[in-house]
């Protein structure tokens, strides 16, 4: 945690490709397990191509803002169905190339949002990209207390049998909690907070139970096991997923000039 948190303040945008760059290389063996094929590792470059666009002139112009939410967003949807259709079976050749946009889009907003962040200084402990990712642990904690306090319905039995509506409500409640003080300490209006905690406790929550039906079509319990005791990194990251994506749709239009 405590390397995840330096790449994310660090200004400097290397510390943060190259954890990225290892990260995603270990989510495309996971994925390989899950669609049970045995595709190159290619991601990494990919990451370094999207980390050369983030850098290009230019980027701050609405057109390249909107073509930025596009491909995060975009691409996060194909990856979803092509992993998917991969999942299930399929002998698609383009659905299995498309599957790593699943993460390989979201990593596209991630280092979208730390290029919001600039300056001379070597850290930014405000960092935008804290919204897509610090509402989800405030979220998570709270629907396994209440979850476990008041949960009586089942969310998705047939997904994840032990995720109930109620501590799906206190995941969204607590995500609205944690969002709007952290977006007005970076420097947000407090509905910008709100908005990014209700996309938090929303689609946080779709992208964890995405997960679990890859896992369910692949017939195993967990992406990996580099994480003893957690899982895989998929395990780990895949709220994130889903989020990053719509968090840096509404920041590129709504970011002060300050942390630019």
């Amino acid at each position: 945690m405590p390397v995840v948190l330096g790449a994310f303040f660090c200004v400097n945008p290397w510390p943060l490709a190259l954890l990225t760059i290892l990260a995603l290389t270990i989510c495309q063996l996971e994925l390989n397990k899950l669609i049970k094929r045995e595709w190159p590792v290619s991601v990494p470059l990919l990451v370094i191509l999207y980390f050369g666009v983030t850098r290009l002139p230019g980027q701050q112009t609405l057109p390249f803002q909107v073509l930025s939410a596009l491909m995060g967003v975009g691409g996060l949807l194909i990856g979803c169905l092509a992993a998917r259709a991969s999942s299930r079976g399929s002998k698609s050749t383009l659905a299995e190339v498309l599957a790593p946009l699943w993460f390989v889009a979201p990593i596209w907003s991630i280092f979208q949002l730390h290029a919001l962040v600039s300056g001379s200084h070597l850290w930014n402990f405000a960092n935008p990209m804290l919204l897509a990712v610090v509402p989800l642990w405030g979220g998570d904690t709270a629907a396994i207390f209440v979850g476990k306090a008041f949960g009586k319905h089942p969310l998705a039995p047939a997904i994840s049998p032990k995720k109930t509506i109620e501590g799906s409500i206190g995941n969204l409640l607590a995500c609205l909690l944690v969002a709007v003080p952290l977006g007005i300490w970076i420097g947000y209006p407090w509905w910008v907070g709100a908005l990014c905690g209700g996309i938090a406790g929303v689609f946080g929550q779709m992208g964890d139970l995405f997960e679990s039906f890859i896992k369910r079509q692949a017939g195993v319990k967990d992406s990996g096991s580099i994480l003893p005791g957690h899982g895989g990194l998929l395990d780990r990251i895949d709220s994130v997923l889903f989020t990053a994506p719509l968090v840096l749709s509404i920041l590129l239009f709504v970011s002060p000039d300050h942390i630019r």
